[in-house]
């Protein structure tokens, strides 16, 4: 079996990953300044695309959707310019998410007036090609029998099981091995002869879950208390919605809004009661919110309230008409609740306490807090799950260097592989 990693090769971004030059894992983007495409397809100078790529798009038998982030999801329309033309196999949530974030990717780019190298024709395509897999039910393409397992990352997220003419391969996507407020963990998962893992989190391990939900809801009382307002900052899928359910365990005697893309999103996952762990708990939180429109947000702003919104690293959304509004109140207070990557706003006001503002770089008055509400497993968690998988050879990715390879020394014993983007392994 052959195996090439276009993306997420000890990096975080444009995973990718190609077998026996017929099927693909995931195809995503790394999102910055600058949006970087498996195999470096776009430059990063101007965004036009080069060929020849190393991917013969024709000869793809099958796409493998993990989930619907676009690290993971946000090549396909490129891929299909250039030739994709075959199913895409995933669940229906992702399909769903998948759509939203891709046309609101492609708006972000109209808006800054950067260049696409796709349009909404291609978005509608991949829609098309989408098909439509039920966790735990068995699939076939080809030669190879395949099978999805719920991630426990984001709704809609999955676990990957291939059997190509009898080898197995167990490729993870992104998971989570501890029970949210919106999910349940990661399913139990079959022996496999190769495992592909996410590293993220090869390096260290998080707070314990509940300790961090409650150190949350006492630093939202805390400013509360002293008349300031609340700035959350929430990715769209998952983190704002488990959000608003963690806000609920309390009273706290101001409105709630839920604000940006967010709101899309959560109105997605309250159509299909299957995509979440409590159904009713999510209604029952969404009842308690605010929706907010953007002629609002000037009027509201200026009132006490818990305001949870894009963008979550700080790079665009609604969060920065709140953050223009807040950000020199040393009352008030904006949350930071995952990850922020680098050269973003988040990075920058958690590590030096300013940010772009108004396109002006600003010293900000008001307090920066960050809570690790992470939907990927720690590193003990990534070790259990994969002596519990016991594969014969163990592949990591998806992690900066010192993550994958500190997760590796564990498994030093097996036969384990750090592929770097651009290597190719026969096993």
């Amino acid at each position: 079996m052959k195996i090439e990693f276009h993306g997420a090769g000890q990096e975080v971004g444009r995973s990718c990953i190609e077998i026996d030059d017929t099927y693909l894992l995931d195809s995503g983007i790394k999102v910055g300044e600058i949006v970087e495409y498996p195999d470096n397809i776009a430059r990063r100078e101007d965004q036009t695309v080069q060929f020849p790529a190393k991917i013969d798009f024709k000869k793809i038998k099958a796409v493998f959707l993990s989930h619907a982030h676009l690290d993971h999801s946000g090549a396909l329309p490129l891929f299909d310019h250039f030739g994709l033309n075959c199913p895409v196999f995933c669940t229906a949530e992702t399909r769903a998410i998948t759509e939203i974030l891709l046309k609101d990717a492609l708006k972000i780019q109209s808006f800054k007036r950067q260049h696409t190298v796709y349009n909404e024709y291609d978005i509608e395509k991949v829609e098309s090609m989408m098909k439509l897999m039920q966790i735990h039910t068995k699939g076939k393409v080809d030669n190879v029998e395949f099978e999805l397992y719920d991630a426990g990352h984001i709704p809609g997220s999955s676990c990957i099981f291939l059997d190509i003419d009898g080898k197995t391969l167990l490729y993870t996507g992104d998971i989570n091995t501890t029970d949210t407020q919106l999910l349940h963990k990661i399913d139990e998962l079959p022996h496999a002869d190769i495992m592909i893992c996410e590293s993220t989190y090869g390096n260290r391990d998080h707070t314990p879950r509940e300790e961090t939900e409650n150190k949350f809801l006492d630093k939202v009382q805390e400013v509360l208390d002293r008349d300031g307002r609340v700035l959350i900052a929430a990715f769209a899928v998952g983190r704002a919605q488990e959000i608003i359910l963690l806000l609920n365990k309390r009273e706290f005697n101001v409105p709630i809004y839920l604000d940006g893309m967010a709101k899309e999103v959560t109105n997605r996952f309250l159509e299909d009661p299957h995509s979440v762990k409590d159904p009713q708990a999510l209604l029952a939180a969404v009842d308690k919110v605010n929706y907010v429109e953007g002629r609002e947000r000037k009027k509201i702003i200026q009132q006490k309230g818990i305001f949870v919104t894009t963008s979550g690293m700080v790079t665009g959304g609604p969060i920065m008409q709140y953050l223009k509004f807040a950000h020199d109140d040393p009352k008030s207070a904006i949350i930071l609740t995952g990850y922020q990557a680098e050269d973003t706003n988040g990075r920058m006001l958690k590590e030096q306490g300013r940010c772009v503002v108004d396109k002006k770089m600003e010293t900000v008055k008001c307090e920066v807090s960050f809570f690790d509400f992470s939907a990927h497993a720690g590193r003990q968690g990534l070790i259990d799950l994969i002596n519990k998988v016991d594969p014969s050879i163990l592949i990591l990715n998806h992690g900066d260097p010192e993550a994958v390879k500190s997760l590796a020394e564990v498994f030093k014993e097996r036969k384990v592989y750090t592929p770097k983007t651009g290597d190719m392994i026969k096993v």
